[in-house]
């Protein structure tokens, strides 16, 4: 038997408003620090775009898929890591997209993954990871109240991952975590498609991250070899592996949004499961039930100076760490820490965690060809300089905010 694990990620981030567009005033203990520094028109015009476009039609279609199936002997799920910032954008701008979610919830046959609320770099503060926890607690106390079930399987930020992040998450009380199946982490005859332990002995379950890019970035590709990729030759890819656990982990938005409704995706998405259930040892099964179904095989050593990723074609820190941009503001981010936190005030905390959400290091990036222009298609600023910007004087006027409270 082999077990299929269906993971989709999704967010978005808070973004950051231009330099001149922020209120010039001092600012008073008690006032609204969202409107200070964040653009809640353009949050609400980019979700309410992608909602139309992925979260509508995928959930509703994903939903739908598994309801007719959940008599099978052996159905269909899935399971879906939704960020904090991105839940909060449901409910202020597409309640009805959050009703989707719950639904899902509702049929026992889908498993929500924990992560850090706000989709930071936490995970790489410090050996403590004191923010880490506070995020990672503040993302499962959302998550077990809107969907009623606390997490149990963790993916940190963009998958990032190494030892001491395997040993803070198990420390958290987690059963296991998911990261990219990155090649150099696999040595000799090792396959991303089997269930590692790390060296504190928390469940590692590794991305394929072929059998996922194929459809999550080269579906639409009409240069690529496997176009036009149909559902049946899919499930015959994954009928002809004999290994333990594949792990399809996608982006959310490539359905609809990165890959448009007339490139044939949802078509594909919605054939999907009736062509695995045609070879029989193939199965569905959420991370948590592959984690108690199946024992590890081995050890996965990632050192903490190697932390991986599923960014870019280096798979590791460079997509938000790669030039002196974007150290000198993580920098700047982990330095007034103490100032923010001292402040006890519940605005300028949250802001400051506002601000440590990945996106903004990411639309930074001074990269070539092809990721560079993944990171320009993501960007909401325009330019790296102008995410500098965004980003430095807002962190800037927080700590001056912050000191002076």
């Amino acid at each position: 038997m082999t077990l299929v694990t269906l993971y989709f990620f999704a967010h978005q981030p808070d973004r950051l408003l231009p330099f001149d567009h922020r209120p010039s005033h001092i600012h008073q203990r008690g006032q609204s620090l969202r409107g200070r520094y964040f653009d809640e028109q353009l949050n609400a015009d980019v979700f309410r775009k992608v909602a139309d476009k992925c979260y509508r039609p995928a959930t509703q279609l994903l939903l739908d898929t598994l309801r007719r199936r959940a008599s099978d002997d052996k159905p269909f799920k899935l399971a879906f890591g939704l960020s904090g910032t991105l839940l909060e954008q449901m409910e202020r701008f597409g309640p009805d997209v959050l009703d989707l979610f719950v639904q899902l919830a509702g049929t026992g046959l889908v498993e929500f993954v924990g992560e850090t609320y706000f989709h930071s770099l936490s995970g790489l503060f410090d050996l403590e990871r004191k923010e880490f926890a506070t995020q990672a607690a503040l993302h499962a106390d959302r998550v077990e109240a809107l969907f009623g079930r606390r997490p149990t399987t963790f993916r940190n930020t963009e998958c990032l991952y190494n030892d001491s992040i395997a040993l803070a998450v198990q420390r958290l009380g987690y059963q296991g975590i998911l990261t990219e199946g990155v090649d150099r982490a696999l040595s000799g005859w090792r396959s991303p498609d089997f269930v590692y332990s790390a060296p504190c002995g928390l469940p590692v379950l590794l991305r394929n991250y072929r059998l996922s890019d194929d459809i999550g970035y080269r579906f639409s590709n009409r240069d690529w070899d496997g176009w036009p990729l149909r559902a049946e030759q899919f499930a015959d890819w994954l009928g002809a592996n004999t290994d333990m656990h594949i792990l399809l982990a996608l982006d959310y938005e490539a359905l609809g949004e990165h890959m448009w409704a007339d490139t044939g995706i949802f078509e594909f998405l919605a054939a999907l499961p009736d062509a695995i259930a045609q070879h029989p040892h193939l199965e569905f099964v959420t991370p948590a039930e592959a984690i108690e179904r199946l024992s590890p095989i081995g050890e996965i050593t990632v050192d903490d100076y190697s932390t991986i990723s599923w960014a870019d074609q280096e798979r590791d820190t460079s997509a938000w760490l790669g030039n002196e941009m974007q150290w000198f503001c993580y920098e700047e981010m982990r330095r007034i820490e103490d100032d923010v936190k001292g402040t006890g005030d519940p605005e300028i905390i949250d802001a400051w965690r506002r601000m440590l959400t990945s996106d903004h290091l990411y639309y930074m990036a001074t990269k070539s060809l092809s990721d560079q222009d993944v990171h320009r298609y993501f960007s909401a600023y325009g330019s790296v300089f102008e995410a500098f910007v965004r980003l430095h004087t807002a962190l800037t006027d927080l700590r001056h905010i912050a000191r002076g409270a």
